[in-house]
């Protein structure tokens, strides 16, 4: 075996990345498969975390609206469709209805995902916003399969749900165009995304790691390996982390880890490299890994993607004005007694426009 003898100090991204320990922990987030599923995955992005991004400067008593952005009202028999779509993605969650538990009054399932609602309906209004200072506008055609996916919507819910909702068909069409339109902002903005991405840039390893807390050990590690030890044996006595198996692409460390870690060909590990306060060994075990190479490529297109998407919302979004009617949403509630028998809003719009 050879090793690489380089030693770094400090990285603030060095972390190790985990399948699916991102933005997209939460239900609605799915690994995006469909334009209209990567719109909502971008919508929840810019939305991480429960608390939303957006400026909201104030609390209005007297409106009746739940929130505007840029001089647009949400009214709350919108809000509400969104919120009974996290009821029932909730209700069906790994196959557990996370309502029947109790989880406190602070950590409220209701308050979660009332703050998911607001969030994600506040980035919806903002990009819809920017839609129309870029005259991103619907067409006709569109128009009407808004319309048609609001009948269908409608259709399907019991008149308990729709007793909930309060909404009506011309309701349900304008969310449904709200959405449309900020997917297909969506779409003007990404158009000249490059979809080519080459193997270097999608390339995934597959390493093993020892994790320790302290240089003394970390050098004690090093040492045995040195004397020939087995890296996997003294993972096992030796690592802290949760893993030893990892992958590595190009953006799972900072720049100066990962220039390290990409020197290091299949058989080689690396000298001991401090990360954000921890002492990490990498063994090579395969250099390229054709297959999650290859499926990496997806994921470097969709994060193009978000990213052309964010950079223009930030720009605009500290620029509008927004109120939360703080006084209006605190009095929507999640209704537990209903059924759930019809479909959520996601649905039809994943099935209308995915």
């Amino acid at each position: 075996m050879r090793k690489i003898h380089t030693k770094i100090q400090k990285s603030e991204k060095g972390q190790v990345v985990k399948p699916g320990g991102n933005h997209q922990d939460r239900p609605a987030g799915r690994i995006p498969r469909t334009a209209a599923v990567i719109l909502l995955s971008v919508i929840l992005l810019l939305s991480a975390g429960c608390s939303s991004d957006i400026p909201i400067v104030s609390s209005v008593a007297t409106a009746s609206y739940v929130f505007a952005v840029g001089g647009e009202q949400c009214s709350v028999e919108e809000a509400k469709m969104i919120l009974l779509q996290y009821q029932k993605e909730y209700a069906t969650l790994y196959g557990v209805n996370l309502w029947d538990h109790d989880y406190g009054e602070e950590e409220s399932l209701e308050n979660y995902v009332k703050d998911l609602t607001v969030s994600q309906l506040a980035e919806v209004y903002t990009l819809d916003v920017i839609a129309a200072e870029q005259e991103v506008a619907l067409s006709e055609g569109e128009k009407d399969e808004a319309a048609a996916a609001a009948r269908d919507y409608i259709d399907s819910l019991s008149e308990a749900e729709l007793d909930y909702l309060g909404a009506d068909e011309s309701t349900a069409e304008s969310l449904f165009e709200r959405y449309l339109l900020a997917q297909k902002l969506y779409a003007s903005l990404t158009e000249n995304v490059s979809q080519e991405v080459s193997d270097d840039e999608a390339h995934v390893m597959e390493m093993e790691q020892i994790c320790v807390s302290d240089a003394e050990t970390a050098a004690e590690v090093l040492a045995k390996l040195d004397e020939g030890s087995d890296f996997s044996s003294l993972a096992e006595s030796y690592n802290e982390s949760e893993t030893t198996s990892i992958q590595v692409s190009r953006t799972t460390y900072s720049e100066e880890v990962t220039e390290i870690l990409f020197a290091l060909d299949t058989g080689m590990y690396s000298d001991v490299i401090e990360i954000d306060g921890s002492y990490y060994l990498f063994y090579c075990t395969n250099y390229f890994n054709e297959e999650l190479t290859d499926a990496n490529k997806e994921k470097v297109v969709s994060q193009r993607m978000e990213e052309a998407v964010t950079s223009t919302y930030n720009t605009y979004k500290d620029q509008l004005d927004s109120t939360l009617n703080e006084a209006v949403w605190d009095e929507v509630t999640v209704d537990t007694t209903l059924e759930l028998t019809g479909a959520s809003f996601e649905e039809i719009f994943e099935e209308y426009f995915g």
